[in-house]
């Protein structure tokens, strides 16, 4: 596992406080990470379940605040109905639920004319190398934005105003402090 030392932002597992509407169980390993914005605020109560008394189940295995706090959804052998229609091709073509089962979903909350803070990029960086371990993940990590695998294609522009060299920054930088295999 990572070095603890190398965490700096809180993590809340609240997974016991999640509705299992929201998700599944995991029969396969991750594979990487799909990247969301919520586009809204207190998004914690619609990830845990109120999207299910809505009638539109949906979740994330992680969310993350904007300071960098982070909230465990899911337990690990658990994935979040995150990715909605989509498709990715990795070993095959993955559609839909399967999707979400490959890609871990990390939800950043900010609203759509907001961007995300340096906290949220960190964070999610700090995030990836943490649990990488626990899939065996190498260098180069997949990472994809919601936009990618939805479809129709257009159909999701999520994460919105999302600057993905701020995060391959900090990816590099948490990857080379934890020692990650591929890297080093």
């Amino acid at each position: 596992m990572t070095d603890e030392r190398l965490v700096q932002y809180e993590q809340r597992d609240v997974s016991n406080n999640t509705d299992v509407c929201t998700s599944d169980s995991r029969s396969n390993p991750a594979a990487g990470t799909l990247v969301h914005s919520t586009s809204g605020t207190d998004s914690r109560n619609w990830l845990q379940g109120g999207s299910c008394r809505a009638g539109r189940p949906a979740g994330a295995d992680y969310l993350i605040g904007k300071q960098g706090t982070r909230y465990q959804l899911q337990p690990h052998n658990r994935y979040a109905y995150h990715a909605g229609i989509s498709r990715f091709t990795l070993d095959r073509v993955y559609a839909n639920n399967e999707v979400s089962e490959k890609l871990i979903g990390v939800e950043l909350e900010y609203l759509d004319t907001e961007q995300p803070t340096f906290e949220q990029y960190d964070s999610l960086a700090e995030l990836i190398v943490y649990i990488a371990p626990i899939w065996e993940w190498r260098w180069p990590f997949i990472i994809l934005g919601h936009y990618a695998v939805a479809r129709p294609l257009g159909r999701r522009s999520d994460p919105v105003s999302f600057d993905w060299g701020w995060l391959m920054g900090r990816l590099y930088v948490r990857a080379a402090q934890a020692g990650t295999p591929g890297l080093v």
